[in-house]
């Protein structure tokens, strides 16, 4: 990582060092350097977010920060607003990129997730779980031809994620921390709304007004108060 080279570059280069005559006869562990790098890369991420030998349990999206500059109740804010309540209102854009595919995997009994729900993604099993339990109803659109509603049920079997999206303040661009959510079929409001709903849960202490920016909040937000999960 830090020479800035691929991996299977590195791995040669380790095997010329142990045997520069012969280095096809060098065991071949290079999926074993992946998994040392990957595991290397979480214990950096826990360092640097203060979890060490620490025995507290991380909490979830506690590897990644909030934006620093929104409003935070006792870090820039005080602890107490009497006043211009409207300055002090939280913005979340919402948005889903269908460039960010994910291919399922051949052997998934294999995966092992290090920072599962302690950075922006969600916990992978509570959201299956929720999305197993929601109700999809597909509904009709009200805007003109608008691809993100007439796709939202588009299905490709091949795949296991057909995009991401979630949400992030609007004013500074950063991502809101356990907010971000994979695509079963299309940008459905089912996993939008679960983004949505979390994106609310992080530092809203004292703050009384939200407003949200969607390409389609004219139709996700109708029925949004019962659809909260």
């Amino acid at each position: 990582v830090e020479c800035g080279t691929a991996a299977m570059n590195y791995f040669s280069k380790l095997k010329r060092i142990t045997s520069n005559v012969f280095p096809h006869l060098v065991p071949d562990w290079y999926r074993e350097l992946l998994q040392v790098g990957r595991i290397l890369g979480g214990f950096q991420v826990f360092k640097w977010n203060g979890f060490g030998h620490d025995p507290r349990v991380v909490g979830l999206g506690e590897l990644v920060l909030f934006c620093p500059a929104c409003p935070q109740k006792g870090v820039n804010l005080d602890l107490e607003i009497d006043k211009d309540i409207w300055k002090y209102s939280q913005t979340i854009i919402m948005d889903g990129n269908f460039k960010a595919k994910h291919m399922h995997e051949k052997k998934p009994d294999n995966q092992a997730f290090l920072m599962d729900g302690k950075d922006y993604m969600v916990g992978q099993e509570k959201y299956h779980d929720y999305l197993k339990s929601a109700k999809d109803n597909p509904k009709r659109s009200d805007c003109n031809n608008h691809r993100v509603v007439n796709q939202a049920n588009a299905h490709r079997h091949k795949l296991e994620a057909t995009g991401i999206g979630g949400c992030a303040c609007a004013q500074h661009g950063c991502f809101i921390l356990y907010s971000l959510v994979d695509f079963q079929k299309g940008e459905r409001q089912v996993n939008m709304d679960y983004a949505l709903s979390h994106a609310l849960g992080h530092n809203m202490a004292v703050i009384q007004r939200v407003l949200t920016f969607y390409d389609i909040n004219y139709q996700s937000m109708k029925n949004f108060r019962w659809e909260l999960p």
